[in-house]
């Protein structure tokens, strides 16, 4: 009988403290498959031939020291027979179109229709969303903020559900001679789940790994953590039934969640999951603010007044 081949679907942030979860979860599989486009010397990198930091220079990472400690990763998996790929199509589309356009050519010389003209379209309107909410949040206006944020979050979910149909064919695609495939994906791609299980219900199966489930239930008592801003998104993503009063409220915490977290990429030891304790604590106090209380955090730029953080006691909503 022929073995039904398996994919992996790894959900993470992309932090260094998951890195060693990534470890072990990829090496089990002959072919992994990174949620990033293609870049410049990659290839070259994996092999040794161009030292990590060099790589690096050649394309601007959101995350650099998570970054440079993957490559060190992936370098080993390589060398141990792992076959590593990066797979993003949509980025990949994205890109040409960049180009496209530095060439002197504009949004009128794309194709009427295709996958370039769909990836621009979509981009375009999603940014514009990004945008009001940006001139809103210059306003001071906390009510168009809240709305902005939720048009916003409409229109993340329909620019990830197109970004994951698209990814996930370009899997099925990369993966047809693998037994085992690793995918990795960002924690809000969740419909990636639904995807490979409608492309693979007859000819192999779909396992979920979340990286850092063992710790999070071990200290939160949950799967994963969900910041309210995901919430939202997740709303519009899974069709929930409108209800403006729990939208206002989730992008109020969400507003909240956004002044309070850390941004940067922590320096702690990745031993003491930084990230996600800072994240737990940050989820769990933004929960139990009322909405003028999320509205003070936005005007003042910090913690309400008589309210103090307690600590991370982390919550999926």
């Amino acid at each position: 009988m022929t073995t039904r081949p398996t994919i992996t679907l790894g959900f993470t942030t992309f932090r260094p403290e998951t890195l060693p979860y990534a470890n072990i979860a990829m090496r089990d599989h002959a072919l992994v498959l990174l949620e990033e486009p293609d870049t410049p010397g990659f290839e070259a990198m994996l092999r040794n031939e161009l030292p990590v930091d060099e790589y690096l220079m050649l394309t601007d990472f959101e995350f650099p020291r998570y970054a440079a400690q993957q490559c060190e990763l992936l370098k080993r998996l390589h060398s141990d027979g792992v076959r590593v790929r990066q797979v993003h199509p949509w980025m990949d589309r994205l890109a040409a179109i960049h180009e496209f356009f530095a060439s002197g050519k504009g949004p009128d010389d794309l194709p009427e229709s295709g996958p370039e003209r769909d990836v621009y379209e979509r981009e375009r309107t999603w940014t514009r969303s990004l945008m009001d909410y940006y001139e809103s949040s210059a306003t001071g206006d906390f009510g168009a903020m809240i709305e902005a944020v939720r048009r916003f979050a409409a229109e993340d979910a329909e620019k990830i559900r197109d970004m994951d149909t698209v990814r996930a064919k370009a899997v099925m695609d990369a993966s047809d001679d693998s037994p085992d495939t690793y995918v990795e994906c960002g924690s809000i791609h969740h419909l990636m789940v639904l995807l490979m299980h409608r492309q693979l219900r007859r000819t192999g199966k779909v396992r979920v790994v979340h990286l850092m489930e063992e710790i999070c239930r071990t200290h939160y008592g949950r799967r994963r953590l969900l910041p309210p801003g995901d919430v939202l998104t997740y709303r519009h993503l899974l069709n929930a039934p409108p209800d403006a009063e729990a939208e206002r409220q989730l992008a109020a915490r969400a507003l909240a969640y956004n002044r309070l977290i850390a941004k940067e990429e922590s320096s702690a030891d990745v031993a003491t999951h930084p990230h996600m304790q800072n994240e737990a604590a940050v989820i769990g106090f933004v929960k139990r603010l009322s909405f003028d209380q999320c509205r003070e955090v936005c005007q003042r730029g910090g913690f309400p007044t008589k309210l103090a953080p307690q600590g991370g006691t982390g919550s999926t909503q």
